[in-house]
């Protein structure tokens, strides 16, 4: 069974110290986040990316923050309802069982997910699902080095093995950007 974030430590997701190493607006925006896309953030835990997601799409565009922890989506709804955001869904989901209707997400958003991943198969297949045909996927990963945040070392992927991921589930690679010390991005398309 792979290794899923401890709810216990929540509060390390919006920690000060992730938020200096990691500027949320710039890496999406970087990842070709854009105003009134419809964007699924897989795995959004706590929000940490999904209220920046929500002031990037803007009004017009819509933010489905999908999880598998009921307890995260608590904070999420509270975080959306303080910040008096109106396109932002919150959606419990299984790993491999996302419920949004097919072809209707412009960007699956997946930041620190795939190494925690059961069947990354079955979980790619189901993003190509919630994809319109020109969807992309962007992965926000550890680095395989150590630092003060993250999984430990053995479960971080390089950069070449998340590559081979996401051609593996016949995904196109569009661009890989360094986000910070930490994290890299990757942008994929559908193939």
């Amino acid at each position: 069974m792979a290794h899923k974030f401890p709810i216990e430590l929540k509060g390390e997701l919006d920690s000060l110290q992730r938020k200096r190493l990691f500027k949320p607006i710039k890496a999406l925006k970087s990842l070709g986040i854009k105003r009134q896309m419809i964007v699924a953030d897989i795995g959004c835990g706590t929000g940490f990316l999904t209220i920046p997601l929500a002031r990037i799409v803007g009004p017009k565009g819509k933010v489905y923050a999908v999880d598998i922890s009921k307890e995260m989506l608590n904070d999420v709804r509270r975080r959306i309802k303080k910040e008096g955001l109106k396109n932002v869904k919150v959606i419990v989901s299984k790993e491999n069982e996302i419920p949004v209707k097919s072809k209707d997400v412009d960007y699956c958003l997946l930041s620190s997910v795939v190494h925690e991943l059961e069947n990354s198969t079955l979980f790619f297949k189901e993003l190509k699902r919630l994809l319109k045909d020109n969807g992309k996927v962007g992965i926000i990963e550890w680095k395989k080095v150590p630092s003060p945040l993250g999984p430990p070392i053995k479960e971080k992927i390089p950069i070449p093995t998340m590559k081979q991921i996401l051609i593996k589930n016949r995904f196109n690679i569009e661009k890989t950007v360094d986000l910070c010390r930490y994290n890299y991005g990757i942008v994929a398309g559908k193939n």
